[in-house]
């Protein structure tokens, strides 16, 4: 399955991008490990999405604080599935500038990357994961 990958990471005040195509999780699995303890976004299209289905899974993180989303393209329209955390309070809270429900966010980047990863390897993530 071909992806593009794109990415802006913010290290040590200094921003950096760009983007490329990705074969597998090999080729993926290096810009996400970036964010782990890094401020930025990591976006994963699919190339020649299926109609219905996923079009791309994106990750916005800073202080350890990860939101995990999946662009999902159904009929004649689009919705996001989020991650959803029962144990997280009804706050907001800001990540890269922008201001996100706590429940949408997680704190386990082994989570993170086990969701990037189904992705990868199929196209798909579980309801398990993102709701």
């Amino acid at each position: 399955m071909k992806m593009l990958v794109s990415w802006t990471i913010l290290i040590d005040g200094i921003t950096s991008g760009g983007s490329q195509y990705a074969e597998s999780w090999d080729d993926v699995c290096p810009y996400l490990t970036k964010l782990r303890e890094q401020a930025g976004r990591v976006c994963l299209d699919l190339v020649d999405a299926p109609d219905p289905g996923p079009i791309s899974m994106q990750l916005v993180a800073e202080n350890r604080i990860y939101l995990v989303t999946l662009l999902e393209a159904n009929d004649d329209d689009a919705y996001v599935r989020s991650y959803t955390n029962p144990a997280a309070l009804s706050e907001m809270v800001e990540v890269v500038g922008d201001r996100w429900d706590a429940r949408q966010l997680t704190h386990d980047f082994e989570l993170v990357m086990q969701i990037f990863k189904e992705f990868c390897d199929s196209g798909e993530v579980s309801r398990q994961w993102l709701s």
